[in-house]
């Protein structure tokens, strides 16, 4: 790749060899050097070709470094201008080890090319600089596991709030009761760890987001199914098509208007779903605002019966306001 400005090459008078075939490599890979031996012509000024043609000209600055170069006045002084013209952003400054020697201290803060015992890939380390390119792999794709991890919600980790996530829409919102997912359907759908898995659960237990069994013989998994509570809709209901708070206000209007409802007769008033019924009556159970008679047989509804209370009729007045 052509610049069109040159590259300055520094080096000692007894680096010659090892420079010439370094600028003659960076020639053939399509870049202009500026090289004494090449550029300073019988009868020109060396002062004058070095300074005012060589590194004003120079869009970047490589010296040789080697016991000898290190000590070479000439280098010294080439070295100096070359670190003003980089404090300027004028110039890369690009130092080549071509042997084990001390850093000259202006240079320690930069990356230097080891062509100790790699010629060649010291070449292509200055091409690649030169061409802005790097040798960092092309990005790759993101694995499964994290494509599906969502931002944390409801204070919950990432982990926790992807598998939340996933039990919310495991069961549709309109059945009647929830569904309970088993702990390796649970790992291979979302790409997780047994640890991974026991640790996020866990964390939505603690919540009381999540319900589990602890039945014998599940290792590595602390647990055998796990299934979301009602709560799990209400810390997750931007990721749903209607708002559980709104459905336990309609529900305890309905219950202080009906005094003792039973399901049938409270999804007729209420016209809410079974599954959304029963996790509304649910949550209002939990949270005192009317009494609630449970028995078997009574699906698709989780309940029998519920009863209007005092904290029933005054939490429909205050949903009134």
């Amino acid at each position: 790749m052509t610049s069109g400005k040159k590259i300055f090459l520094s080096h000692s008078h007894n680096d010659r060899e090892f420079a010439e075939r370094l600028a003659r490599a960076l020639v053939v890979h399509g870049q202009d050097v500026w090289f004494d031996k090449w550029d300073i012509q019988p009868g020109d000024s060396i002062v004058n070709k070095i300074f005012e043609e060589g590194l004003a000209s120079a869009a970047a600055f490589a010296i040789v470094l080697s016991k000898e170069s290190v000590r070479s006045s000439w280098v010294r002084e080439e070295l100096n201008v070359a670190t003003i013209r980089r404090i300027e952003d004028l110039v890369r400054v690009m130092p080549i080890l071509k042997e084990d020697v001390e850093i000259p201290i202006s240079l320690r803060t930069l990356h230097w090319v080891d062509m100790r015992t790699d010629f060649d890939g010291g070449v292509r380390s200055i091409l690649n600089a030169l061409a802005g390119v790097s040798d960092k792999p092309p990005l790759g794709e993101t694995p499964a596991h994290l494509r599906s991890i969502v931002e944390p919600v409801a204070g919950l980790s990432r982990l926790a709030s992807t598998v939340g996530l996933h039990l919310l829409r495991a069961t549709d919102v309109d059945e009647p009761f929830k569904r309970a997912i088993r702990n390796v359907e649970l790992a291979e759908v979302l790409d997780v760890t047994p640890e991974e898995l026991n640790d996020a659960v866990d964390e939505l237990e603690s919540q009381g987001l999540a319900e589990t069994n602890n039945d014998l013989g599940t290792y590595p998994y602390d647990f055998g199914f796990v299934e979301p509570t009602y709560l799990l809709y209400h810390a997750m209901s931007n990721y749903l098509e209607y708002k559980p708070d709104s459905d336990v206000k309609v529900v305890i209007n309905a219950i202080a208007a009906l005094e003792d409802a039973e399901g049938p007769a409270l999804q007729q008033h209420t016209q809410l779903s079974p599954g959304r019924l029963n996790r509304a009556v649910e949550y209002i159970k939990d949270h005192g605002y009317a009494e609630v008679l449970l028995a078997l047989g009574t699906a698709p509804y989780g309940f029998m019966l519920a009863k209007a209370t005092r904290a029933t009729r005054q939490a429909s007045l205050e949903n009134r306001d």
